[in-house]
């Protein structure tokens, strides 16, 4: 498993932790975010998009999102009455 840490904007904009590798169990991903960001207050989300093309290649890596990194995707694919309506 490898964790890239390089600025790559994701398809939508964000520039997330991209990792890699066919090892890349949920276990060895929360420890090694652990080891890197541990005790700082972070909280991580893997957003599995299966929304592209069934003919276009899945992408070989992974993004990892700090969370409060995706408030914007949330309400769009939410859509912002029904945010409202929760919060509100």
């Amino acid at each position: 498993m490898k964790i890239i840490e390089e600025e790559r904007e994701d398809r939508y904009g964000n520039y997330p932790i991209w990792i890699k590798g066919s090892d890349a169990t949920p276990q060895k991903i929360h420890e090694e975010l652990f080891n890197r960001f541990g005790g700082q207050g972070y909280k991580f989300a893997i957003i599995f998009d299966v929304s592209k093309d069934e003919w276009e290649d899945p992408e070989k890596e992974t993004p990892i999102y700090f969370m409060d990194e995706l408030l914007d995707e949330l309400i769009r694919y939410c859509g912002t009455e029904k945010v409202k309506k929760r919060i509100g």
